[in-house]
């Protein structure tokens, strides 16, 4: 498709950044020679889309969700608000296109260390140090850890900021299951464990180290929070050899009367 421009004057401030400063062709009155757009590569398009969403992501973590302007994403990313506009319609769509942008290039990160190492304590040892990596470098780079804070105290306000928290969820879940189960198979978990809800423990450890990590600021050790974490991971490992012991049940929740009660005497 051709598109066509009367005079310099009324070049739509939506055209892709990457045509400035092309020739213009006064012969035929067009910004390019036939009046031809040339066509941007789908790696161009990704390139772009990823500086937008890394941008976004520095405004989110700065100013907050709810603070943080298009027109701030805008000077962020150097980009004009037309290109903005063209990958992303709302600050919503933002918000999401970085959680998948984050986590997808988190998962692929830790598949790649993970993945050349045979021995199942190795690889435990490996995946958790990677949490920790990550939390150190997204503190350097003001990046996804202050991010995730930012999202849990406004998810509530937040359909899109509650849909990122729960496709991050879904990804550690997934993660968390795989290792569990490859460690039964090799026997070293127990084999009565329940998957799903171990899994589920597991991801709110690492959220809990997260917390922890900020509300230690510069107090935060990173070799004592990590033992902390292998050392649960090793209560397990070493039920792996014994039976399971008889489930406890959980007290029976408080209703509203005894609650209303206690707080009147």
């Amino acid at each position: 498709m051709s598109i066509r421009f009367v005079n310099p004057t009324n070049v739509n401030f939506a055209c892709n950044d990457a045509c400035r400063g092309l020739p213009w062709n006064e012969s035929d009155h067009s910004l390019f020679p036939g009046g031809v757009v040339p066509r941007v590569s789908a790696e161009h398009e990704q390139e772009v889309r990823e500086r937008i969403v890394r941008a976004a992501t520095r405004v989110f973590s700065e100013r907050g969700f709810h603070r943080a302007t298009m027109q701030d994403i805008v000077r962020a990313s150097g980009l004009s608000v037309g290109a903005i506009y063209t990958y992303f319609k709302s600050k919503d769509e933002l918000i999401l296109a970085g959680c998948d942008l984050i986590t997808d290039q988190e998962m692929t990160e830790l598949a790649r260390r993970v993945a050349p190492v045979e021995g199942f304590r190795d690889r435990i040892a490996i995946a958790v140090g990677f949490v920790f990596d990550q939390i150190e470098l997204e503190s350097w780079q003001l990046g996804s850890t202050r991010l995730l804070a930012l999202a849990w105290a406004e998810a509530d306000t937040s359909p899109a900021i509650r849909e990122m928290l729960l496709r991050r969820r879904r990804e550690v879940h997934g993660v968390a299951v795989g290792l569990i189960q490859e460690g039964i198979a090799r026997g070293e978990f127990p084999a009565w464990l329940e998957i799903d809800r171990t899994a589920a423990a597991l991801g709110a450890l690492i959220d809990g180290v997260v917390l922890q990590s900020i509300e230690e600021g510069a107090g935060y050790r990173r070799s004592e929070a990590e033992r902390r974490v292998l050392g649960l991971i090793e209560v397990l490992m070493a039920a792996s050899a014994t039976p399971a012991a008889e489930r406890l049940q959980a007290a029976p929740p408080r209703t509203l009367a005894d609650l209303e009660e206690r707080a009147a005497s």
